[in-house]
């Protein structure tokens, strides 16, 4: 038995050092954008192991590097990479893909193919479109608070997504399943850069305490299938991410009599039922603290209070029709997955209409939303609110 188990033991160390050697003899890509120009492809490698990067992290940490390559197709402009880089290519560990406008307003699909074929990559990568702006610069950004710009981009997505209603993280699995699915038409997060771009790849970008260059992201990029037709406004995307019941927080403000009130809305939670072949029901749910108010409004009182709710009520609810209404009739797209849930309970009926969804059936469903939305505290508000349930 002890004999069987050395020979296990040496087997895994042998095999350890050889995957080692290989990793040694890698460059690894963490991030690839796609440009297109003048009917010519560019791909970009990130590339976090290459012994002379254009970028580099803190000292003691990988450096990186990006490498480009351009072609009339995008494996060809992905194989006059391969010529230049000294180390064999790795695209299992990529965290993000940034895309371009030309690259979306094409359609998608005919880039995709490259990607889905590769078998190194894991689909699990996160999506992003560039906005105004290269991907490829995008991809270039370097942050003094993250090792690699694919990783500070990944992180960006991540947190804003936990803390932040307007944008949203999907991977590149969720893009391609939405384009793939009946009745639904995919979003994708924006991202732009904010000062330099030049400058913002250097080094020295990462030395200073103000950046003079840093990535940001935008407004949620709007599909028809897999071509990009345009964008929602901040406050819109955090509406269809409610609508898709994508976040669980929003900040939303009111006016009442010229008085500005700001109300940190939380635990909200939206959900579409489908009533008939075209009836979709709504109801949201969300607790609220009013975290500011100008004007001459008494707290205190606590029929002030209901008042501020009813308009919060009233107000979220037309909201949400405009940007429904907005998706309806100036895209026809169906970000909200419409057509899916009637596809799903209806599929025969739904097949029959599938071609005309988006420019017929999609606007001439009938949506009916239902709002419980309650203030339930905003300091010295808490006692108020407590003293009235009495």
């Amino acid at each position: 038995m002890k004999k069987y188990l050395i020979i296990f033991v040496f087997c895994l160390l042998s095999a350890g050092c050889s995957n080692y050697d290989e990793l040694n003899n890698l460059s690894i890509v963490t991030g690839v954008s796609l440009d297109k120009k003048d009917d010519i492809y560019e791909v970009s490698y990130l590339i976090a192991n290459s012994p002379k990067g254009q970028t580099s992290s803190k000292e003691g940490e990988a450096k990186t590097t990006v490498y480009s390559g351009k072609g009339k197709t995008i494996p060809d402009a992905a194989m006059e990479i391969e010529q230049k880089s000294p180390k064999k290519i790795y695209l299992g560990h990529i965290n993000v893909v940034v895309i371009s406008e030309e690259i979306s307003k094409e359609g998608f699909f005919k880039t995709a193919g490259w990607l889905i074929r590769n078998s190194e990559t894991r689909k699990k990568f996160y999506l992003l479109q560039a906005k105004d702006e290269e991907a490829k610069n995008i991809l270039k950004i370097v942050s003094p608070l993250e090792s690699f710009p694919s990783q500070s981009i990944a992180t960006l997505l991540e947190s804003n997504h936990d803390s932040k209603s307007a944008s949203t993280a999907i991977t590149y699995s969720t893009f391609i399943g939405h384009v793939l699915e009946k009745g639904y038409d995919p979003i994708l997060p924006s991202i732009s850069i904010v000062g330099d771009s030049k400058k913002g790849s250097n080094e020295e970008n990462i030395k200073t305490t103000t950046p003079t260059a840093y990535n940001i992201l935008g407004p949620l990029a709007i599909f028809r299938s897999d071509k990009l037709v345009g964008y929602a406004t901040i406050e819109e995307s955090q509406f269809i991410n409610l609508l898709q019941n994508q976040t669980d927080q929003i900040k939303y403000t009111l006016k009442i009599n010229n008085n500005k009130i700001s109300i940190d809305s939380y635990n909200i939670s939206s959900n579409t039922k489908l009533k008939n072949k075209n009836t979709i029901d709504i109801n949201v749910k969300a607790s609220g603290t009013i975290q500011n108010i100008s004007g001459n409004i008494n707290i205190k009182d606590y029929n002030e209070i209901k008042n501020i709710e009813n308009h919060w009520n009233e107000n979220l609810k037309k909201d949400l029709y405009k940007i429904i209404d907005r998706m309806k009739n100036e895209y026809e797209c169906d970000v909200f997955g419409f057509g899916n849930k009637i596809y799903l309970k209806y599929p025969r009926y739904f097949e029959k209409i599938e071609k005309d969804w988006n420019d017929k059936y999609f606007k001439n469903v009938k949506v009916n939303i239902k709002t419980n939305l309650k203030i339930i505290s905003t300091g010295s508000l808490q006692e108020t609110l407590k003293e009235a349930k009495k």
